[in-house]
């Protein structure tokens, strides 16, 4: 079967950098919504040549969505669910908009983060389905439209089909030394909000500054970054209407990554006793939760599903070697259901969210290969 899978895709090199072209070149960032509905209607029209039921879940006010399913996953079997996103950080009127071809490099936006990794699904599937695979195996094909921007209206179905899944397959960008992710840090998004009294600046004596007061949160928020367990960032900040006015108001926006469910209650815990104390009298501070994903452990069930892909990678003639990468992606979520999930599926490459951003163009295929024969694997050694 690996044989097979191999010459299937050997000659389809081509044709899978023109759909990447095609993608690409669709302006899609998170709120470009016709832009996100029209890959939703490339992808389901690929979709559609591969698997049988294929459908478009309509949003109103997020870009509409794609499922595509094998009949015997319609029919209600246990399988294998495999995730991507068609959204990319770009916003439409960005100036990074082709799709480039250097030798072995292509570049564009979205083209690692992650629409090659849709690509890498979709002649997956093909492979599969030329060696009649897919008659019989339970698949679906999520691609969801708001990842970029935490997966506010995709985490309820994206976690309800992966419930029931074997195990889960995401499709962000491969490393460059072909690391697949077995583990990724969990995300607090928080706005910090700090009042004070204003008054004019040049009667001197004691002051309620917001700023003065947000400034010391700021400190006592980065002396949080002392291991690898936890990491903080203050990455905006504004507060105040000009110079000779005492600041009434000072905002922050925070990111903040943890390990473990463990981290994720300890760093909850220090912004709590952080937050409650105020150093500048008269001033006074809550904070938001915006955002949020759970940590995505690199458990056993993981493990397993990683040693499973490894075993093929070795047969396909290369090393698989894993990462804990501590971006976030859909895979957070899948982790949180005690599914097992591997990620990083995507073809390789770097610089993903910039103008940068690239993937090596042979590891379409490569990839591919490495997904088809795993599913195949798994399939096979299933428990009954």
């Amino acid at each position: 079967m690996r044989d097979q899978i191999i010459a299937y895709l050997a000659d389809r090199e081509t044709e899978a950098v023109e759909l990447l072209r095609r993608l690409v070149e669709i302006q899609s960032g998170s709120r470009n919504k016709p832009g996100l509905d029209l890959m939703a209607e490339s992808m389901s029209e690929v979709l559609g040549q591969v698997l049988p039921d294929v459908r478009i879940l309509p949003f109103a006010d997020y870009g509409n969505m794609v499922q595509a399913s094998s009949m015997p996953w319609i029919s209600g079997e246990s399988g294998f669910a495999l995730v991507g996103h068609m959204d990319t950080v770009f916003p439409a009127n960005t100036s990074f908009t082709a799709f480039q071809e250097d030798g072995e490099i292509c570049r564009g936006p979205g083209v690692y983060d992650m629409k090659g990794g849709l690509v890498v699904g979709v002649y997956a599937l093909k492979a599969l389905q030329a060696l009649g695979a897919l008659d019989a195996m339970p698949v679906t094909f999520l691609c969801n439209s708001d990842e970029e921007i935490g997966s506010p209206a995709s985490r309820p179905w994206i976690e309800e089909q992966a419930g029931q899944c074997l195990a889960c397959l995401v499709f962000e960008g491969g490393g460059l030394n072909r690391e697949v992710v077995t583990g990724r840090k969990g995300r607090l998004g928080l706005r910090v909000t700090v009042r004070g009294r204003a008054g004019h600046a040049a009667k001197g004596g004691s002051k309620a500054s917001a700023i003065l007061e947000l400034a010391h949160k700021i400190t006592a928020l980065e002396a949080l970054n002392k291991d690898a367990e936890i990491t903080l960032n203050v990455g905006h900040v504004e507060g105040g209407i000009g110079p000779n006015t005492v600041p009434e108001l000072a905002q922050a926006l925070v990111d903040a990554r943890f390990l473990s469910p463990d981290g994720q209650s300890r760093l909850r815990e220090s912004l709590a006793a952080l937050f409650a104390e105020q150093t500048v009298p008269g001033t006074s501070c809550e904070h938001v939760e915006t955002t949020g994903r759970p940590a995505m452990p690199q458990s056993e069930a993981n493990k397993r599903l990683y040693a499973a892909a490894r075993r093929q990678a070795a047969r396909l003639g290369y090393g698989l070697p894993d990462e804990l990468r501590f971006g976030v992606s859909d895979a957070n979520f899948i982790a949180d259901r005690g599914v097992p999930v591997l990620d990083g599926l995507g073809p390789l490459g770097d610089l993903d969210h910039s103008d940068r951003e690239y993937i090596v163009r042979c590891s379409l295929m490569e990839r591919s290969a490495l997904v088809a024969s795993l599913l195949l694997d798994l399939w096979s050694n299933r428990v009954r």
